[in-house]
């Protein structure tokens, strides 16, 4: 029996956990021992968490879902949870982490996991996908997991996925983190026009990278922005409100450098870099 566990009791790890609950036994593990409420559509569930420096087990299948500013802070007990066959799974926002798991066996999901955590309360608000490399192991893990609602995905254009998630995330936590705002922020014609405007330049950064995209990519990830619950926030929007670091090194950051590599004119992002920037400014 294939031995699962999940480190990060937000959203994103919360909602994972309770869907391999369904079928195999899993440990959600957190900084202490404590117990979450998650609530769906379908109810309200009760999902403890163990705490990750008191673990001295080992498991064959590991998703981690803390924010990418934490990955450093967690590779030392992840590495204590590994045996030579640990399968990791990262569960991120953003790009470039992989360059910090070596000696782990490690890929990184596409998240489309959209949910809340306030105090030890976890909404969930839609999707439950993730896209993973176009690999035997993940096929394996897709059939082990067929029973749960968790949709893991491997795709063989797992690259261009990647980078659609990226714009997706570039967009949206870029100005509900900015405005301070939900989901909802999009529907004003200014912001809409922003958003619009810093997802051309997203897509030329990608394209430039080797990435192609479409004519209608911009108008796809604004009517994905249109399904999200309008009181809906992002993990930026969120990280913003409680005035802790956010991810913007492996979101526009990412998109930044890779523009300055390949000499993309990117006047939006720019700007957005600099107020980011200027919020994470001494926050590390």
């Amino acid at each position: 029996m294939t031995k699962y566990a999940v480190i990060g009791p937000g959203a994103v790890g919360t909602v994972i956990a309770h869907e391999i609950s369904r079928v195999h036994d899993v440990t959600l593990f957190g900084r202490q021992e404590q117990q979450v409420l998650l609530q769906t559509v379908d109810g309200e569930y009760k999902i403890n968490v163990s705490s990750l420096v008191l673990n001295d087990a080992t498991f064959d299948v590991i998703f981690v879902a803390v924010k990418a500013t934490k990955l450093k802070s967690i590779l030392p007990a992840l590495q204590n949870m590994c045996h030579s066959k640990s399968q990791v799974i990262l569960c991120q926002n953003g790009i470039g982490q992989l360059e910090l798991m070596d000696g782990f066996n490690a890929v990184q999901a596409v998240v489309y996991i959209s949910g809340q955590k306030t105090a030890d309360r976890v909404r969930h608000f839609q999707d439950k996908k993730l896209i993973v490399p176009n690999t035997t192991a993940m096929h394996q893990m897709r059939s082990d997991l067929h029973m749960t609602e968790l949709e893991l995905t491997p795709d063989t254009d797992y690259d261009r996925q990647s980078w659609f998630k990226l714009l997706v995330n570039l967009g949206i936590n870029s100005v509900t983190a900015l405005t301070k705002n939900t989901a909802h922020v999009v529907e004003l014609p200014v912001v809409k026009s922003l958003t619009e405007q810093l997802l051309v330049e997203g897509i030329a950064v990608a394209e430039a990278a080797g990435h192609s995209f479409n004519s209608d990519t911009v108008n796809d990830i604004m009517a994905i922005y249109s399904t999200y619950d309008p009181l809906m926030g992002t993990s930026m929007y969120y990280d913003t409100l409680a005035g802790v670091p956010i991810e913007y090194d492996f979101i526009q950051g990412t998109v930044k450098q890779i523009a300055v590599r390949h000499h993309v004119q990117t006047p939006v992002l720019d700007v957005c870099c600099a107020l980011l920037e200027g919020y994470q400014y001494e926050r590390l």
